[in-house]
């Protein structure tokens, strides 16, 4: 499954793998790539592993665009689940990606300020 991350997915830095914990850890390089739940899954499958839900840890600018939220991060937004947030220009979360799409809401369960 390493191989196939490191192949599919630009700016890998790490990977840590937990065949007990069933969970697979993935540290990008701070540059300006962008990340895919469809390209991850896509190369976890040539393992025959499948993605039930992603933790992200994600530090960007929250952003109003078309009455709806998101929170942007280089060359990557995230939408943003129902909720009051601020546009804030530096923020950091820890949020799930449960659904398919590469544009399901990014659902927050911890946020940090950062100056």
């Amino acid at each position: 499954m390493e191989v196939a991350l490191r192949r599919r997915l630009d700016g890998v830095a790490r990977i840590s793998i937990s065949q007990a914990g069933q969970t697979a850890e993935v540290e990008f390089v701070a540059a300006p790539h962008t990340f895919s739940a469809a390209a991850f899954r896509q190369a976890v499958g040539e393992a025959d592993v499948e993605v039930v839900s992603f933790e992200a840890d994600v530090c960007g600018a929250v952003v109003e665009e078309q009455e709806r939220r998101w929170l942007t991060a280089k060359a990557n937004r995230f939408l943003l689940a129902d909720g009051e947030w601020a546009a804030t220009p530096h923020v950091c979360v820890t949020g799930r990606l449960v659904a398919e799409s590469d544009q399901a809401p990014l659902v927050i369960e911890s946020v940090r300020t950062v100056r």
